[in-house]
């Protein structure tokens, strides 16, 4: 018999894996883990003067952020491309602009606000640090270091974010387990601030508190990666908002019971000095360097929103050229510059003596200019017309941010809208460097008489 060759039959092509989506686990995380951030470290101090009517400003911006939450889901689950989608959709290019403008100044005002907490929570450690040139000089070595650390292009592991999430809880558990031994042996607590309710101090004490719990847009942003986007974003944004909105009472509460609300009110670690007369000072110290930490890693995360953002926009012909840059290892190093920066200068024009006053206004700015892409948002669902029978919740969104507004008070909501009106000859000069100008079409010609 001859030699013969018998070809092989041809090997089944690969079938490349399916991409791993987000499950309902996942992006209930994403929400919690960005929420809880440095911000509830502070919020004894921040509320300490409002007494019950922080009670009520909790309800209301509980259920004032769940709307926000719901309408940005609901467009998540229904339109690709994220918050500059969602606006352009429903209202043009140029109001894209502006809103993700403005989340960008948010990002950079909340880094300046985060860098100054991390001072306050050293300052129970290093008192000096709590005011003056220490205050301001932590800070401004809080967004050097960032910025070193993101020019290198790290990049932080799910498994460690999960981790620091764990570890941020802790002392909030512990001053709840504090009260509920107290309430246990009939030990008295401390009582809350002796202040009548009033409209106004429940707006203020909500546009405080709203701070905290900017991040709820979290699974919206990661819809288009996530498994069965259009039952479990909703279900992650209003899950995630509500529970951490309570665990953020509870924490808060129980502070103020443990801690005077005269003492809460000049904390710079109002966690850490709850705890230390109970469990000691060491215990304190303790919490108080894992606010710093908590302060620090969240700053990390606004510091590479704040980035990508502003890279977006730069590649949209929106922002000068240097923001698009990046370096050898792929980080963005011209965004991370100019957003440190941006946040750098933010610190030194709000400096003052103490620390406690420098970061309510700077919170206060970086929630304003959150609200004006929460706003939006709820309005181009409406205009969109995705809220079906849930309509009246887009319409209670939009009166609650337009509350916040005034809960901020006259000088931060003029900041804030300053900041976001910058955008616009910044937007005009780097579209007419980069001759990314828009042509406006030639009219057509008169008709014959």
């Amino acid at each position: 018999m001859s030699d013969q060759t018998i070809a092989s039959p041809p090997a089944p092509l690969a079938v490349a894996p399916a991409p791993r989506l987000l499950g309902r686990w996942m992006s209930l995380a994403m929400v919690v883990g960005t929420m809880i951030g440095s911000g509830v470290y502070l919020l004894p101090t921040t509320l300490a003067p409002f007494g019950a009517n922080m009670l009520v400003a909790f309800a209301v911006t509980i259920g004032g952020t769940l709307c926000l939450a719901f309408a940005l889901a609901l467009l998540a689950a229904r339109i690709p491309g994220g918050p500059f989608a969602y606006v352009s959709q429903a209202f043009g290019e140029t109001a894209a602009f502006v809103t993700l403008w403005s989340y960008a100044v948010s990002q950079w005002t909340g880094i300046a606000a985060i860098a100054i907490a991390v001072a306050g929570a050293l300052s129970y450690i290093v008192p000096a640090l709590g005011h003056g040139v220490g205050l301001v000089t932590v800070a401004l070595l809080s967004i050097a270091t960032l910025l070193a650390i993101n020019l290198r292009g790290v990049r932080s592991a799910g498994g460690l974010q999960i981790t620091a999430t764990l570890i941020k809880i802790v002392p909030l558990l512990a001053v709840v387990l504090l009260v509920a031994a107290r309430f246990a042996t009939a030990a008295p607590v401390e009582p809350l601030a002796a202040v009548p309710l009033t409209l106004t101090a429940i707006a203020t004490a909500g546009a405080l508190m709203l701070f905290s719990l900017t991040g709820f847009e979290a699974a919206a942003v990661v819809a288009t990666v996530t498994d069965d986007s259009e039952t479990n974003v909703p279900r992650a944004t209003l899950i995630g908002t509500a529970l951490t909105g309570v665990i953020y009472l509870t924490a808060t509460v129980a502070t103020l019971m443990l801690l005077s609300s005269v003492r809460a009110a000049t904390s710079g670690a109002p966690f850490a000095d709850a705890i230390a007369p109970i469990l000691g000072h060491a215990a304190g110290a303790v919490v108080a360097a894992i606010a710093a930490v908590s302060a620090f890693g969240t700053a990390n995360a606004l510091l590479m929103l704040g980035a990508e953002v502003s890279r977006t926009l730069a590649r949209a012909g929106d922002l000068p050229p240097l923001f698009r840059r990046t370096n050898s290892r792929g980080a963005p190093s011209g965004a991370l510059c100019a957003s440190a920066l941006i946040a750098a200068l933010l610190v030194l024009a709000s400096s003052s003596d103490s620390f406690v006053p420098v970061y309510i206004f700077i919170t206060l700015v970086s929630t304003v200019a959150a609200l004006i892409l929460y706003i939006v948002c709820a309005a181009a669902a409406l205009k969109l017309r995705v809220g079906g029978r849930w309509t009246a919740l887009l319409v209670v969104a939009m009166a609650y941010s337009v509350m916040m507004f005034v809960g901020a008070g006259w000088e931060p909501t003029l900041w804030g809208f300053g900041l976001a009106a910058a955008g616009f000859p910044v937007r005009y000069l780097s579209r007419r460097f980069t001759g990314s100008m828009e042509i406006a079409p030639a009219a057509p010609p008169e008709p014959a008489a």
